[in-house]
């Protein structure tokens, strides 16, 4: 979601153009005004409404990714899982 984001495109504009072939996500946010990584919730992607269009999407598995952090990189995974489980229909 990081690269189409960064790219200038809406994920949600393709998932609705392409349901269904979106089975795989590589999950990763953006800081705000530099486009470094983020750790998911702490940027700028609206995930929330991303997961909510995981089924228009035919999501089947998500992946959080971290390239880079200013704090512990495992650290950083667990903060990121951790949003994603904490404000997300996904596991409820």
């Amino acid at each position: 979601m990081y690269w189409i984001t960064k790219a200038g495109f809406d994920p949600l504009k393709y998932f609705d153009k392409y349901p269904g072939r979106f089975p795989l996500w590589h999950v990763k946010d953006m800081q705000k005004g530099t486009e470094n990584f983020a750790e998911v919730g702490n940027g700028t992607i609206d995930f929330k409404s991303i997961f909510e269009a995981r089924k228009k999407a035919g999501l089947d598995y998500w992946f959080v990714e971290q390239d880079s952090s200013d704090k512990d990189i495992f650290e950083s995974l667990l903060m990121s899982t951790k949003y994603i489980e904490d404000n997300t229909f996904f596991f409820k």
